[in-house]
């Protein structure tokens, strides 16, 4: 397991996952998604992803009825999104990381995509 995740890496990586959910999908969908995440393992979205990797896949297909293919089609929307405003690839060493439960990988991960992502939003 990894180092406690600090609640200012939660914060910006809440922050992140917002401002992107937002800018692609309605306006409440990260609110409505945290909300459920909360309810089905009790810790936020950005929480959960920090430490427990693997289990936001098993909380987004619960929310999403079983579907998971809505829950992949969400990761790649979300993924394609990041990489143009980053103008760069950026799904495959998070993906992998994620699959192999890889927390300590994930938080660095998300943590450089979240400053990086932010940077560029809130220099437009």
């Amino acid at each position: 397991m990894t180092d406690e995740v600090k609640g200012d890496e939660i914060r910006l990586v809440e922050e992140f996952l917002e401002t992107a959910f937002n800018s692609i999908f309605s306006s409440s969908l990260y609110t409505v998604l945290d909300y459920h995440v909360r309810r089905i393992a009790g810790t936020s979205l950005a929480k959960l992803i920090l430490e427990k990797p693997r289990e936001v896949f098993r909380a987004l297909t619960m929310i999403m009825n079983e579907d998971k293919y809505a829950v992949g089609l969400l990761e790649r929307t979300l993924e394609k999104h990041i990489e143009q405003v980053l103008k760069r690839p950026v799904g495959g060493e998070l993906f992998e990381a994620i699959v192999n439960d890889d927390a300590e990988r994930v938080k660095q991960i998300l943590i450089r995509l979240a400053r990086e992502y932010m940077a560029k939003v809130r220099s437009v």
